[in-house]
């Protein structure tokens, strides 16, 4: 799996959570390319996380020792039907208080022209939006689905990381705000790297 540091100062993985991309499996901890494949459309949010970890700690998860403990904590719960519930955000808050010593706040029913103001170095958000912010031209988008962590918002310009964009567009993307408002479903979880 390729890395490497974007103008933001966090580390993103080049390999996100596309199934089509190629990827040796077994680096990121997973028992099977059908293990993988079943994941990879539900661990957006812990991708978010793995950039914070890779960026603001020394801490170093594949995502299948990610999930595990985001399993273990009830931030995914699997149903006997298979179905997959999550990611939760109150579980996922409290593990990665406890066990990463973030500080994580909880955005409801807010507007992205309101909660982008809080991002700023040290504090990014992961944002609830629809995984069609790839193609912006979509017209009447889905809102909410899919996590992409954003880490700067600015002068009208939203900048995300999305774990399921194309590969040119996925360690850093940027969007006007009025059109990641089309996108976004109000919700998210800031988080703030702790002195």
């Amino acid at each position: 799996m390729m890395r490497r540091t974007d103008p933001s100062g966090l580390e993103v993985s080049l390999s996100g959570t596309n199934p089509s991309h190629r990827l040796d499996w077994d680096s990121d901890g997973y028992r099977s390319h059908e293990e993988y494949l079943f994941w990879s459309r539900r661990v957006c949010g812990l991708a978010c996380l793995q950039s914070l970890l890779l960026s603001w700690t020394d801490v170093r998860l594949s995502m299948r020792e990610l999930l595990a403990l985001a399993l273990d904590q009830g931030c995914y719960v699997v149903e006997p039907s298979g179905a997959v519930q999550g990611m939760l955000y109150r579980p996922f808050m409290a593990w990665v208080s406890s066990q990463f010593g973030f500080i994580c706040q909880l955005v409801e029913r807010t507007p992205i022209q309101l909660s982008s103001r809080e991002v700023r170095p040290g504090q990014v958000m992961i944002a609830s939006v629809s995984a069609e912010i790839r193609d912006p031209d979509t017209s009447d988008p889905h809102r909410g689905g899919h996590l992409v962590l954003v880490y700067a918002a600015g002068d009208g310009v939203v900048r995300f990381h999305n774990p399921s964009g194309y590969s040119h567009n996925s360690d850093s993307a940027s969007l006007p705000l009025h059109v990641f408002e089309r996108f976004h479903a109000n919700r998210g979880i800031l988080i703030r790297k702790t002195p």
